[in-house]
């Protein structure tokens, strides 16, 4: 018994891995939507409770959006295009101008009453933290950089902003809701 245990352990090694690759497709189907069906956040901050922000945003959905993936830039390191690819995006103040060419231009009257980051007389993004304000949207969800204003900006090339629908901007909004007392 041991012996052809040890004749054939390629076989045993095997087996394990297309089990693991096959489970993890199931989960993968199960568990994530297609980019159609979600809105993605990314942040260029220190952390994110990617989870607990997630099912706060996720409580009242637009239709036909399934969920909200939340994550930062360091955990995507190597994975260049997922960057690019998200709808929404919590940026610091600093590194603004330098992913500027990659934001959506904002409609003021989308969003009253609150103040923008602007580059030629345009508004690109959403003041969402701004210690001398007082402000801090996203309580202790989001991890700001300390003295550093931080916007909410739109992905210019997002599925979601214009036709078929306008999810990022209703995500957005819910984040504007998640103002600290």
């Amino acid at each position: 018994m041991i012996k052809g245990i040890l004749r054939n352990w390629y076989r045993y090694i095997l087996w394990a891995m297309l089990s693991a690759i096959f489970w993890t497709w199931i989960f993968t189907l199960l568990f994530t939507a297609p980019p159609k069906k979600k809105v993605v956040l990314y942040a260029d901050l220190p952390a994110i409770d990617g989870n607990s922000l997630s099912i706060a945003l996720e409580e009242n959905l637009p239709e036909g959006i399934r969920m909200v993936e939340v994550g930062v830039f360091e955990d995507l390191i190597f994975d260049a295009s997922s960057v690019l690819s998200g709808d929404l995006y919590l940026i610091p103040e600093s590194k603004a101008e330098t992913y500027l060419p990659s934001f959506a231009e904002i409609d003021r009257a989308a969003f009253p009453g609150e103040t923008f980051f602007e580059s030629d007389g345009k508004a690109y993004g959403i003041l969402v933290y701004d210690e001398a304000g007082n402000l801090r949207i996203g309580g202790k969800r989001v991890f700001y950089i300390q003295n550093e204003r931080c916007y909410l900006f739109f992905n210019k090339d997002s599925i979601h902003i214009g036709e078929p629908d306008d999810a990022a901007f209703f995500v957005a909004g819910q984040f504007l809701k998640l103002r600290e007392e």
